[in-house]
């Protein structure tokens, strides 16, 4: 089955003021940036600050160590990993530059 988008985040500057907006525009409830009561998980992303990076999407796969060494297979990076209460996540670089994100679902999240 091919991988789908599993997570998307928008950038923010300030994560507490981009609740506070958010919530009161959409109706939506966060946990530390994390939408909670949406259908397709969405979060806030605080580290990318204003005009840095753009919407994030999260591809959700099941073994992101399989994923990440065939990222470096084909000619690209793997830029940063970390794990958060959501699951393991990478931000990855393609062969020609362009950023994206592996995600794998910690029990709960998928």
């Amino acid at each position: 089955m091919p991988v789908e988008a599993g997570y998307v985040t928008l950038p923010v500057a300030d994560l507490a003021k981009a609740e506070k907006f958010f919530g009161s525009l959409f109706g939506w409830e966060f946990d530390d940036g994390h939408i909670h009561n949406t259908e397709f998980p969405i979060g806030l992303d605080p580290r990318a600050g204003v005009g840095g990076k753009c919407t994030n999407i999260y591809f959700k796969v099941a073994d992101i160590e399989a994923y990440l060494k065939r990222v470096e297979a084909l000619g690209g990076k793997v830029l940063e990993q970390n794990d958060a209460k959501s699951g393991k996540n990478a931000i990855c670089r393609d062969d020609q530059s362009t950023e994206f994100s592996l995600w794998q679902p910690a029990p709960g999240y998928d």
